[in-house]
């Protein structure tokens, strides 16, 4: 039998992946590592193979196996900082990031590789440090420094993030998303916008979507800055159309969705025994709803560690459903009419595990996924004694404020009004049943009382998580933590009500969004 190529077995491994075929891939990388055992390849093949299958210790095992043949060996150093982050050993796998950086020294792919590793990590100033390394090798990389931006965003470094982007737009002056980013810094007024640059670069290239569809939100901002809301509406709603028709998105299977998860959890959920003595702070919403506000002010508690959007929840709840059927031969519905069966100390020690990494040292801790929404009951199930801020918003307010976003991929509802109006109905018939079977075990917290009533709303809320009141709660926009949602810029500024009448401009736009609510019983004023 003729060998096969290391390229052939690459292919295959890949395909296996893609298939989520994670065994039969294990296989194939077994071949590569016995056909091929002077090339790396096969041992990294597995560990990223392990890591996927969710069996981070084997994949530390593989890449630790190679880099006693090979220590200097780059990528394999970079995979193991990686699986022992996913295995909760923060300290270790930035050691190890370390060691792969000490390795790197001129080369921009491999430093660019470990600061993104840093990134998702948490890392945000040592990954700046590294991509001010990437781009000393590779100065004319407008890419690296775009990425170096984004980071500066995230660690409120708004000026030196504007100075990247310049320096992007100095290389590529159409580059839209360089161009909507700065625009989101700068403050638009009438005599100063980028009104102009923006129009001119959406000419130059009209029918890619790629860079039309960021120019379009970026657009739609500008121009609701200057108080031009007919045209801010029709760069939204074009952007939204653009972004919509790229999307494979089933309205109906999200309504299937709650109707099971109602169906899952039909009664009133009794208080189970506590078996962790945590007390984790959940808060949920949806997007653009005040979340990430929310999550400033109880977080710069000194009590409390922001831990931001987390998804080890759902990652956890996958864990366990996997042990008796793969995951991954489940529709979203079928997940969903699983969920009331799922054992509650398992959840707990698979939640734990999951998030231990990001959690940090003080005593409490948040968890600001806002659609850990869905999950409720588990997660009372899981911690009794977790409190779940769930963030509300006028209903046209919000719906305005989702449309007007670019998720980029997320939140698949969001580019189409009939489809956001038919989810937010849905979404609040889900949350009023849990109040109904979890009844005052979940504080509703309106964005509109944050802002007008702050100091009293915030002792309302540190008061419902049994932390005592603390003036710095008052003072966010001080809070030095990072910020990597969409509200990057909002939220360390202080409060402004300045957004809770905007949608008021698009009364007449968002008229079937109102019309719809209205039917399915929700108030509209």
């Amino acid at each position: 039998m003729t060998k096969p190529s290391m390229q052939a077995l690459q292919h295959a491994v890949a395909s296996e992946m893609e298939r989520r075929e994670w065994a039969q891939a294990a296989l194939t990388a077994a071949i590569c590592r016995t056909q091929y055992p002077d090339d790396a390849s096969g041992w990294l093949l597995g560990s990223f193979i392990a890591l996927l299958a969710d069996d981070k210790q084997a994949a530390l095992t593989l890449v630790e196996e190679r880099l006693s043949v090979e220590p200097g060996h780059l990528p394999c150093l970079l995979q193991r900082a990686e699986c022992l982050l996913a295995l909760g050993r923060r300290t270790d796998a930035l050691a190890a990031a370390d060691a792969a950086c000490a390795r790197a020294e001129g080369d921009a792919s491999a430093l660019t590789a470990i600061a993104a590793f840093l990134v998702h990590a948490r890392e945000h100033a040592r990954a700046v440090s590294v991509y001010d390394r990437a781009i000393t090798a590779a100065p004319d990389d407008a890419a690296l420094k775009s990425r170096r931006a984004d980071v500066q965003c995230f660690l409120g470094a708004f000026d030196l993030a504007a100075l990247d982007y310049d320096s992007v737009l100095a290389v590529d002056g159409a580059n839209a998303e360089a161009l909507k980013a700065l625009s989101e810094l700068e403050r638009q007024t009438a005599d100063h916008n980028s009104i102009a640059r923006l129009e001119a670069a959406l000419a130059r290239n009209p029918d890619d979507r790629a860079q039309s569809i960021p120019l379009h939100f970026a657009l739609a901002r500008a121009y609701e800055s200057v108080r031009d809301h007919s045209a801010s509406w029709r760069h939204v709603s074009t952007g939204n159309a653009l972004e919509r028709a790229q999307m494979r998105y089933q309205p109906s299977q999200d309504r299937a969705v709650i109707d099971r998860l109602i169906c899952a959890f039909p009664d009133l959920e009794p208080t189970a025994p506590d078996t962790t003595g945590e007390r984790p702070i959940f808060i949920v919403g949806l997007p653009r709803t005040g979340t990430t506000l929310l999550e400033r002010i109880v977080g710069s508690h000194s009590q409390v560690h922001p831990a931001g959007e987390l998804s080890a929840f759902s990652e956890a709840v996958s864990a366990i459903l996997d042990r008796e059927r793969p995951v991954e031969q489940l529709d979203w519905v079928e997940f969903a009419a699983l969920l009331g069966g799922v054992d509650a100390a398992s959840l707990a020690a698979e939640y734990r595990a999951r998030s231990q990494v990001w959690r940090g040292d003080k005593a409490r801790f948040t968890d600001k996924q806002p659609t850990n929404f869905y999950y409720c009951p588990l997660i009372l199930r899981a911690f009794p004694r977790a409190c779940i801020l769930h963030v509300t918003r006028h209903p046209l307010a919000a719906s305005y404020a989702i449309y007007k976003t670019r998720f980029r991929g997320t939140y698949p509802f969001a580019y189409e009004l009939g489809e956001l109006a038919d989810f937010y109905i849905a979404y609040r018939r889900m949350m009023s049943h849990w109040h109904r079977i979890l009844p005052g075990r979940i504080l509703d917290v309106a964005y509109e009382d944050i802002v007008s009533a702050q100091k009293s709303t915030t002792r309302m809320v540190l008061d419902f998580c049994g932390l005592d009141f603390e003036e710095a709660c008052l003072d966010f926009h001080r809070n030095p933590a990072t910020v990597t949602t969409s509200s990057v810029v909002q939220v360390r500024q202080p409060l402004y009500d300045s957004s809770l009448e905007q949608w008021r401009h698009y009364e007449r736009e968002l008229a079937p969004v109102r019309e719809r609510l209205q039917a399915a019983g929700i108030a509209v004023n």
